[in-house]
């Protein structure tokens, strides 16, 4: 029994001191992402808000235009925000309000390396059709691509909602 019993305490020893040493690495890991991760301001998301609004997609019925996003991740070593974007236009008609050209998509901003001020240089798009999750790979990290790839109805209704929220609010 003594030997049994001391096999089974260094069992459990090991046991311990093998996930404290996993817990150890994923809270590192994890600190890391948060040091590499850009820290947007509201500054910072307007300007996001505006990029999306002005540069992205144009009105085709002559409304304005109106975003929102999710920030799926961020990365200052490469100096790019991976969102989803649900950005639609509205314009005036004689019944009210009326949604016009939209578009709800994943998309990396690119950041402009300025330490003044915040700023995005452009942007890219997922191409469509048999491209899309090709482009998905190649243009998002992986810790985003099933996310991207199955994006959930309630992340996609949680943008609808702040949308209406925006627009009620703005006009």
């Amino acid at each position: 029994m003594d030997k049994r019993s001391s096999f089974s305490k260094r069992k459990k020893l090991g046991f311990v001191i093998g996930a404290v040493i996993v817990l150890m690495l994923v809270l590192g890991y994890q600190n890391l992402s948060v040091r590499n991760s850009f820290s947007l301001s509201n500054g910072d998301q307007q300007v996001i808000n505006l990029y999306l609004s002005e540069e992205v997609m144009d009105p085709n019925f002559g409304g304005e235009v109106f975003s929102v996003y999710d920030v799926l991740k961020s990365d200052r070593k490469t100096g790019e925000i991976y969102i989803w974007a649900l950005i639609e236009e509205y314009y005036e008609t004689d019944a009210g309000l009326e949604p016009g050209t939209g578009m709800s998509v994943p998309m990396v901003l690119h950041i402009k390396q300025n330490e003044d001020a915040f700023g995005i240089r452009d942007h890219t798009l997922p191409r469509d059709g048999s491209y899309y999750p090709e482009d998905i790979k190649t243009l998002f990290p992986r810790s985003v691509q099933s996310k991207i790839l199955n994006y959930p109805l309630r992340y996609m209704e949680g943008l609808t909602e702040e949308m209406e929220m925006k627009i009620s609010t703005e006009n």
